[in-house]
């Protein structure tokens, strides 16, 4: 496994606070709990890079990591616990539009799912909004190590019929034995 040089650029509320950078960037999107911090740490080989913990809902805001000096890497919020009331669904929104929106080195998204869990009205929405905007989109089914290799086909199959996309174009992912990284950066290279 390569590793890759990779620091914390910054952290913002709002699009006052995004990074003054030209690098091509990738949104790194999903539910709560899907794992978006731990497949970023397992994609630079280092493990606390980006936060990640037990307890959903810790990324709360846009987190930017700029990794080997030429690309940088946007953990965005989990939605769905983040979003459980209308406060916080009206908060994520102010968030993570803008970015979408506004962002013109956006060139990507990585939309985390769960491979244990099958993609809920949330997901669907995301991969909906990067196809409205146009965004490259990777699906990256991570905790592939939590169940069978039979299960995990069987769900894909449900994954892929529910986002429309064919099964080949999911990506499985286990970040503690490193497979499926290889494959995540080489569609991330082709992005950018």
């Amino acid at each position: 496994m390569q590793y890759h040089d990779a620091k914390l650029l910054t952290t913002a509320a709002n699009e006052s606070g995004w990074p003054d950078s030209k690098l091509p960037e990738i949104v790194f999107a999903g539910r709560s709990n899907a794992g978006k911090s731990t497949l970023i740490n397992a994609l630079v080989n280092r493990k606390n890079l980006a936060f990640s913990g037990k307890t959903p809902g810790k990324t709360r805001l846009l987190n930017f990591f700029i990794v080997d000096n030429r690309v940088v890497f946007t953990d965005a919020p989990g939605y769905g616990y983040a979003t459980s009331d209308a406060k916080s669904a009206l908060a994520f929104g102010k968030l993570i539009e803008p970015y979408f929106n506004h962002r013109e080195n956006l060139k990507g998204m990585v939309l985390v799912l769960d491979a244990r869990r099958e993609p809920n009205e949330d997901d669907i929405a995301m991969i909906e909004y990067g196809r409205s905007t146009h965004l490259n989109i990777i699906v990256a089914c991570t905790k592939t190590d939590k169940i069978s290799r039979g299960k995990y086909l069987s769900n894909a199959q449900k994954i892929a019929n529910t986002l429309k996309l064919p099964v080949k174009a999911l990506i499985p992912v286990d970040s503690l034995k490193k497979t499926g990284i290889d494959n995540i950066w080489n569609a991330i290279n082709e992005m950018i």
